[in-house]
């Protein structure tokens, strides 16, 4: 399985792109950055976007992906993209974005039927077949009907777990721990330095010193994956994973770059 890592920041200033990664060259994880970051041949290439939350720097780029593709998806030459989530975060998407008013609602263009979108709402803890993977979501501790998700390649066994952004949670450990496997890959956020914790928990994300915290959750040892880091702090956060990590193997992901599982 291979992740195309779009964007992985915390904060959209030139060269630091927002959450969205790429599995398998079909399959989005956010997406936060696409249509800046693919050429149109490879966004023509997406048959699912898996969303973890409705905060514009996870979701924005559905809607430029949407009006790129149109014209595909009018000469019969693409399919719908299915956009998939739990259901209030998809009924966000639906009132608040592609509404008519802040953006076309592509879920009726070019024609009803014949869309450029389409919505397919998730149960949590529900096991569903992604484009050749299988992939289930789970609630965790951020915004409204937030979610992480676990990806698993059926014939390879290979794998990983995505938290999207979160704060302190227990539901999405409580799964990782009763999963019938031993989670290898676990990509999660880590948002703010230490002494900005209390705006951390307010705004429901991660310090090193919390990460640290809830990864001592978690029965198995994963290699970790950082994620998410505010671009202005990433300094002062990277100098803290270092000592909040230790005894761990972890990875501070980059934009642009590939990691096979």
């Amino acid at each position: 399985m291979r992740l195309h890592v779009l964007g992985c920041s915390g904060s959209d200033l030139p060269g630091y792109n927002l959450t969205s990664f790429l599995v398998n060259k079909t399959l989005l994880l956010d997406a936060g950055s696409v249509t800046s970051s693919m050429p149109l041949a490879d966004q023509a290439a997406i048959q699912e976007i898996l969303v973890t939350h409705a905060h514009l720097d996870h979701i924005k780029d559905i809607l430029f992906l949407a009006d790129n593709l149109i014209e595909l998806v009018a000469r019969n030459e693409h399919g719908a993209v299915r956009l998939r989530g739990l259901a209030p975060v998809l009924e966000s998407i639906r009132t608040h974005l592609l509404n008519d008013t802040i953006w076309p609602d592509f879920t009726i263009l070019p024609t009803f039927a014949n869309p450029v979108l389409t919505y397919a709402p998730l149960e949590p803890g529900v096991w569903v077949d992604v484009v050749g993977l299988r992939a289930v979501t789970v609630p965790v501790n951020h915004a409204t009907a937030a979610s992480g998700y676990v990806l698993r390649d059926p014939t390879s066994g290979s794998h990983f777990a995505f938290t999207g952004d979160t704060g302190p949670t227990d539901d999405w450990w409580t799964f990782l721990n009763e999963l019938p496997f031993a989670l290898e890959n676990l990509i999660i956020e880590a948002s703010f330095p230490d002494a900005m914790e209390e705006l951390a928990l307010l705004s429901k994300h991660l310090t090193p010193r919390l990460l640290r915290a809830e990864l001592a959750k978690l029965h198995a040892r994963p290699k970790i994956y950082i994620s998410h880091m505010k671009s202005t702090f990433s300094t002062e956060i990277q100098e803290q994973l270092h000592q909040a990590l230790d005894g761990h193997t972890y990875h501070l992901l980059r934009d642009g770059e590939e990691i096979v599982f």
